[in-house]
């Protein structure tokens, strides 16, 4: 069969089973766009209004429904644009397909319209190879059918994360005779990586030897899809289970052996029983330095002389940040499952964990975690504090509701504050911290799961990065909820600054009119401008009723709640540290600031 390279891009996706492409239409991609006319009821092509937000839709689309998204985009500036999302996709091992515009194969390095060509011609993938695993530029018709299925082994092989390819206008609109597309199923491996068995059996002799075992997940067990085993295993051994960013979920939140989560915004049990533990099981976890105090030794982990079990599908995350006892390489959910059986070798049946004294010092740690957040919680000032609006929204929202968030503290006091109760609950913008990510991730977990509550929970500088993706969602009828947590300004950051310098160091972070007036638009009033629905709140006690009507509304809802902008009121509670540097002209912050540092263990 004869077919243009526009045609075999859009026969093969849909033998992939793509769901949704999103982007932005441009001169560089109108021939590829076309062949998606002949397949509308076979693809779903959306206009997103930005690009980034088109990458970020994708991302988070297969974060919840675990199917790839491909993002289409012009050539030049359409492409730049997707940069920060592919990048947060990356960072967080999350496959998406990127297909941009490129110019024609037989006009390269002539500087034509958005070519980048001074240094190579045809050279922006150049611009996005650090944050793909793999990137293709083809340069005839016949070369696409191997690219694409390339594309995908790479974006599901091992650790995945996004594909890239440069695709030439030519190319796009010219034939080439073809035999016929390759079959997914004969060209992809399949089946899980197990991990080595003697180091699986010695894994479970450590971890039923133990007196403190502790269990933390991160990214790699719910890309996995293990959050049975992680329970059962936890069940088994007695063991508390905490989690990283890219963990959480991963167990039921109200689970007895949940322990809340370790690191520089870590709980009072999350970071104590990390640092009493005696034996430790990472699964999926890069031990970043959010999650281990930027490895401030005692603050969270102390490895060693706490013994190590690391499984991970990639080897070069074993080992980078602490040494093991063992390192084990393999996919989560299948080194898991072989883990158990070889516990319940030497274990024959689950451990008595409520009736120990292990169990009794969690219990109380995490008590003592929940009095701390009180005050905050049950505040009754307005502006309000982020945790009352928490504890509100968690009142209204379904069990098996989705949380997105993205940056700032309404990103950190989700983590540390905010139970979910599955996988795919709580998607957030992990190694990447990306700000913007909540509006159009939320739109794609929106599509994700249609028959669930979807709720962006955000703050007003993150939700101006990528309010334009509001007009897309009121475009598709999308009913979404975004919570925007509004502050009038970087509160995170002004929270670093007066923190770490001193209360009369503040500098760029309040939102505020020359003579020094806070500044704000009414963001519920832009949200009605987009055909939304908006309602600005100001009393805590009156946020569930507001949620509930956005929710009733039927469209997407934008409820603002206007939040404090003073310490400590403006904060979040935290256990942890975080290595935040101080100039050396503070001179007594800078000394306290130096010994905390020379603390860190980095081995």
């Amino acid at each position: 069969m004869r077919l243009t390279g526009g045609q075999i891009v859009a026969q093969y996706l849909i033998s992939e089973g793509m769901p949704y492409l999103f982007g932005v239409p441009g001169h560089g991609n109108t021939a590829l766009l076309d062949a998606f006319v002949d397949h509308r009821d076979e693809i779903n092509v959306v206009q997103a209004i930005h690009e980034q937000g088109a990458a970020h839709m994708a991302d988070a689309y297969y974060r919840v429904a675990r199917r790839v998204c491909g993002v289409f985009t012009s050539i030049g500036p359409g492409a730049a644009n997707t940069a920060m999302g592919v990048a947060n996709a990356y960072i967080d091992s999350i496959p998406l397909l990127l297909l941009t515009g490129s110019v024609h194969t037989y006009m390269r390095g002539r500087g034509v319209l958005q070519e980048l060509e001074r240094t190579h011609w045809a050279n922006f993938p150049r611009m996005m190879e650090p944050v793909v695993k793999r990137w293709w530029q083809p340069s005839r018709v016949d070369q696409l059918p191997n690219v694409l299925h390339l594309a995908y082994n790479v974006m599901l092989g091992g650790r995945q994360g996004p594909a890239y390819i440069d695709f030439p206008m030519d190319l796009q609109a010219e034939t080439a005779e073809i035999e016929s597309l390759p079959n997914p199923v004969t060209r992809r491996a399949s089946g899980r990586t197990h991990g080595d068995p003697e180091l699986v059996e010695r894994a479970a002799k450590l971890l039923c030897g133990a007196q403190r075992p502790l269990i933390i997940a991160g990214g790699g067990a719910t890309a996995s899809q293990a959050a049975a085993e992680i329970a059962q295993l936890a069940e088994l051994l007695g063991a508390p289970v905490t989690v990283t960013w890219m963990g959480k979920g991963i167990i039921p939140e109200d689970h007895p052996l949940y322990a809340w989560p370790c690191g520089d915004l870590g709980s009072i049990s999350g970071n104590t029983l990390a640092s009493e533990a005696d034996v430790i099981l990472a699964v999926g976890c890069r031990f970043t330095d959010r999650t281990a105090s930027s490895f401030r030794r005692g603050v969270t982990f102390n490895i060693p002389p706490a013994k190590l079990v690391h499984i991970d599908l990639d080897p070069y995350e074993i080992g980078k940040n602490y040494p093991v006892e063992l390192g084990i390489v393999g996919d989560a959910k299948a080194t898991l499952g072989d883990l158990l059986g070889s516990v319940r070798a030497f274990r024959k049946s689950a451990s008595d964990y409520r009736n120990s004294s292990y169990f009794n010092h969690l219990t109380e740690l995490k008590a003592q975690w929940q009095e701390a957040l009180r005050p905050m919680r049950e505040d009754d000032r307005a502006p309000m504090t982020i945790s009352r609006a928490l504890v509100e929204l968690r009142r209204v929202l379904e069990r098996d509701a989705i949380v997105v968030t993205g940056a700032g503290n309404p990103q950190s006091q989700v983590f540390t504050e905010f139970p979910v109760y599955g996988p795919a609950q709580h998607i957030t913008a992990g190694g990447f911290s990306a700000m913007g990510f909540e509006v159009p991730g939320a739109i794609g977990a929106k599509l994700a799961a249609p028959n669930k509550q979807v709720a962006a929970i955000v703050g007003d500088g993150s939700f101006l990065q990528t309010v334009q993706e509001l007009s897309m969602a009121a475009q598709y009828d999308i009913p979404v909820l975004f919570v925007v947590m509004n502050n009038f300004g970087w509160e995170c950051i002004k929270n670093l600054q007066s923190t770490q310098f001193g209360p009369d160091r503040i500098i760029a972070t309040n939102f505020k009119k020359p003579d020094g007036t806070p500044f704000s638009a009414n963001l519920a009033d832009i949200a009605k401008g987009f055909g939304c629905f908006g309602e600005r709140v100001d009393q805590p006690a009156d946020v569930g009723a507001a949620v509930g009507r956005a929710l009733d509304s039927g469209r997407p809802g934008v409820v603002e709640l206007l939040c404090s902008r003073e310490l400590p009121y403006s904060g979040l509670t935290a256990t942890g540290w975080w290595d935040v540097t101080v100039p050396a002209y503070h001179r007594e912050k800078r000394a306290k600031y130096e010994a905390a540092r020379s603390e860190e263990a980095l081995t």
